[in-house]
């Protein structure tokens, strides 16, 4: 009964809140990883990737400025995440900074190379390891290679590691390859720190006759588990409770916390027959930071007999494995009558949670209170210049639905237009895993979609829609729910090519903090008037064309406005 009241004054909540779901929104931590410069008779030719932390995955279409001594030029990635510009200098040394500023998705990164050499030769370095390795296995293997444009080289190397999502990462080790670019080292597993994604990085610091370098990998360093668990009783009566504590500890007897953890229960058991009767989950924990944590069932909610008893620990991670506790025998007694006085008791309280639950829905002393204070809804403050969401955002599953192991297959939700939020209807949703066929749906009146029975695994999702600007992502299936009631919002091309259009068009406005207050008319209207001619001009035309006309453009003229604005932004440099 007690479980019954709660159960009602904790749902009375969520219920009340279910007009305005929440939603998660995720935002990736990036890195901007740079090639050997390279040298030409009148200059140099920089280069690189702009791509996430700790999966290298790239950024497609990122802004990135380079800074090279005084001269700063700015670009666009292509959709690899690949970028390249080309300086004019002499020989010397030479301060370089690449810039990429972040957006809705994607967090802000830089790296600078202080001081390098136009006149040394380049250097290119190289780790390599396994994907996945458990601390059980020992060490782990890792062979470092070092060259320049053709052949192998003899140098020092520092060796850096720790997690993959690191700023910055401690050096561990220093090699020295040998006359075949080629170095072994095996980290030993008590260094190999926690479970987890994990990065390597190779850096040559340089030396009279070459320059300085960079190299990384990233791999999964997993680890087997223990679970031990312990009942207070082994013998509980029908009215008592059924509790028992317990730690999850990784490989190296460490506690491993925000883990869930379920009371499995067997039974009854009938004496005669080897087989148990049934077998559920009747709680739910997480562990806390030293891996501990209680677990609890009402005895008479599982009735009388004789059960077995496991803690369960299902992982959701793919660095922890799985894990049941050594199984336990209890037995619960017969129930006792129970007095009169206790289920009139037990009907008021009943009745007094109804009540309690009404009140939490209807919540009439709210209106009351806003009243008497005098108070009337005000609107939120909205920033002018915040860009829209785009992508993916997840559902918030329940709490009891993030305690359980995943086992939803399917992915539903609604595609709208990331601008005025309005749905659309036709667009595309393809799922596909890397060795099947792929799944796809097409988005109702209403922009909903639903895609069941996925295949289990990391597959890859793409939405797409005519005039808009098609989002690709990861889905992880099986999940806990958070893919259920999914939005994915969908940028218009015309908003793109406009967003773009900044880069050439915002340095010509009276004050840089005009592009969130003007008009889009405004601002092509007054960048019209500075700058007449040129590939500024050709531009601002193409974009009022673009963004104005009634003609809705396809995702193929990002790649044209990209040309342009490049083009524009080439005209406004001043020359070498």
């Amino acid at each position: 009964m007690t479980r019954l009241i709660g159960a009602l004054l904790v749902l009375s909540v969520p219920l009340a809140a279910r007009a305005t779901p929440p939603v998660v929104t995720i935002r990736a931590r990036t890195a901007v990883t740079l090639d050997p410069v390279e040298r030409q008779p009148d200059g140099v030719r920089v280069s690189g990737m702009v791509h996430e932390r700790g999966s290298l995955e790239p950024v497609p279409y990122a802004p990135v400025t380079i800074s090279l001594d005084d001269q700063t030029l700015s670009t666009i990635s292509e959709m690899d995440g690949r970028f390249t510009l080309f300086f004019p200098t002499t020989g010397g040394r030479h301060h370089l900074q690449v810039t990429y500023r972040g957006d809705d998705k994607f967090d802000p990164a830089d790296v600078a190379i202080p001081d390098f050499d136009v006149s040394k030769r380049p250097v290119r370095v190289e780790v390599r390891g396994p994907e996945k390795h458990s601390r059980q296995q020992g060490p782990l293997p890792l062979s470092v290679f070092a060259q320049n444009d053709s052949d192998p080289l003899s140098v020092e190397i520092d060796l850096h590691y720790g997690p993959a999502d690191a700023d910055e990462l401690p050096k561990i080790a220093t090699l020295r390859t040998d006359a075949h670019g080629a170095a072994e080292i095996a980290l030993p597993a008590e260094r190999l720190g926690p479970p987890g994604s994990k990065r390597v990085e190779v850096r040559f610091a340089g030396d009279d006759a070459f320059d300085g370098a960079r190299g990384q990998t990233t791999l999964l360093l997993t680890s087997a588990t223990t679970l031990d668990f312990e009942l207070a009783s082994r013998s509980i009566g029908f009215d008592g409770q059924l509790r028992g504590r317990g730690v999850l500890r990784d490989d190296q007897g460490q506690g491993i916390g925000g883990q869930a953890i379920s009371l499995s229960v067997d039974g009854p058991s009938d004496p005669g027959n080897q087989a148990p009767a049934t077998t559920r989950s009747v709680d739910d924990a997480v562990t806390a930071a030293d891996g501990s944590f209680s677990l609890e069932a009402g005895a008479s909610e599982l009735g009388a007999g004789t059960y077995r008893v496991q803690a369960v620990f299902d992982s959701s991670v793919p660095q922890l494995d799985s894990r049941r506790s050594s199984p336990v025998q209890v037995v619960i007694a017969e129930r006792r009558p129970v007095p009169v006085g206790y289920s009139l008791a037990a009907f008021g309280i009943t009745a007094g949670a109804l009540l309690a639950f009404v009140a939490l829905r209807r919540r009439p002393w709210t209106r009351w209170v806003k009243t008497l204070r005098g108070e009337t809804a005000a609107a939120a403050p909205t920033a002018a210049d915040a860009p829209p969401h785009t992508g993916l955002a997840l559902a918030r599953p329940g709490l009891a639905a993030t305690l359980r192991r995943p086992n939803d297959l399917g992915f539903s939700g609604v595609v709208a237009d990331a601008v005025d939020g309005k749905p659309i209807a036709g667009a595309r949703v393809e799922v596909s895993a890397p060795d099947g066929a792929p799944r796809v749906a097409d988005t109702d009146e209403a922009g909903r979609f639903a895609l069941e029975d996925l295949p289990a695994g990391l597959l890859r999702a793409e939405v797409s829609c005519r005039g808009y600007v098609r989002e690709q992502f990861a889905l992880s299936i099986p999940h806990r729910g958070e893919l259920r009631d999914a939005r994915v919002d969908l940028l218009p091309v015309r908003e793109r090519i406009f967003a773009l259009y900044r880069g050439a068009a915002e340095p010509l406005l009276p004050r840089p903090d005009l592009w969130g207050v003007w008009t889009p008319r405004q601002i092509v209207d007054h960048v019209r008037g500075v700058r007449r001619a040129g590939a500024l001009g050709e531009l601002t035309d193409y974009v009022e064309e673009k963004y104005f006309s009634a003609r809705t453009p396809d995702e193929e003229e990002i790649p044209v406005a990209l040309e342009r604005v490049r083009a524009a932004q080439a005209e406004a440099e001043p020359a070498p």
